[in-house]
């Protein structure tokens, strides 16, 4: 990770992880991913940090999504992105302090997934959210769709997922995707004012609440057998020719021809 590609702040009991690559739309790299990971972990251990929140710098984009030009992650899910993404997840989800998404500007793929695993999502007007793997001919990680389906219910979560587009901040807050939309110009103080409040609470009750509903989901884990016809599914995608395509048609600012092989 480049210096300063992931910006680490502590204000008193809050914490703001910044995703600082603005000259490409905040693009998550390996190293980013795993730098998430390890901040959010490192406040296991914290008793003064109290709730957090994650964003990218300035007001274009919270995260793009991977960044397709990343070395280390070519490989795909069989390579350092795949178990780079699920340490920053496993951050996020296991961290004892609320994690707050603040939200500006797009969100895009693997950004979103980390914006759903969050505990609350707050967002300005102008937010764009998407989960698009499908528009490049992929299948979503099940994980990822298990959380945004718990988290807007069935129906939304196909319409987000199979459709691929972006969502503004007024339909994604009618989904129950974000929980706060406030204009743009009133997104720092907000987020920062309800970080606060949150800070005031019982740390201990806050871990525990955080546990607790971790322990209730817990039951979602598909068999070995629904695991691997799961997974069969994933990796067939990545190695599709629709795939293919769509990186070509990416690389040559084109619109992809998709044939369903």
């Amino acid at each position: 990770m480049s210096a300063n590609e992931l910006v680490v702040e502590k204000d008193g009991p809050v914490c703001t992880i910044t995703i600082n690559r603005p000259d490409k739309r905040n693009a998550l790299n390996v190293a980013v991913l795993v730098g998430i990971g390890d901040a959010l972990k490192s406040l296991s251990d914290n008793k003064e940090i109290r709730a957090v929140i994650l964003r990218g710098a300035g007001e274009e984009a919270f995260s793009s999504g991977m960044d397709l030009t990343d070395s280390d992650g070519r490989a795909g899910e069989k390579g350092k992105r795949g178990p780079a993404m699920q340490s920053a997840r496993e951050g996020i989800l296991g961290c004892p302090c609320p994690v707050i998404a603040m939200i500006f500007g797009y969100v895009a793929g693997a950004a979103c997934d980390l914006v759903v695993a969050c505990d609350f999502r707050i967002a300005a007007d102008n937010a764009r959210l998407a989960l698009n793997a499908v528009k490049i001919g992929l299948v979503h990680d099940y994980q990822g769709i298990q959380r945004l389906v718990n988290l807007v219910g069935i129906g939304y979560a196909k319409e987000i997922l199979l459709a691929g587009e972006f969502v503004d901040a007024r339909r994604a807050r009618e989904m129950g995707l974000l929980n706060f939309t406030v204009p743009r110009d009133e997104l720092v103080p907000f987020a920062a004012s309800f970080a606060g409040k949150l800070a005031q609470n019982p740390p201990l009750a806050m871990a525990g609440t955080k546990r607790v509903m971790a322990r209730l989901l817990s039951y979602q884990r598909p068999s070995p057998e629904a695991l691997a016809e799961i997974q069969a599914s994933v990796d067939a995608s990545w190695r599709s020719e629709d795939t293919r395509e769509a990186r070509r048609a990416f690389a040559e600012k084109r619109k992809p021809v998709f044939k369903g092989s």
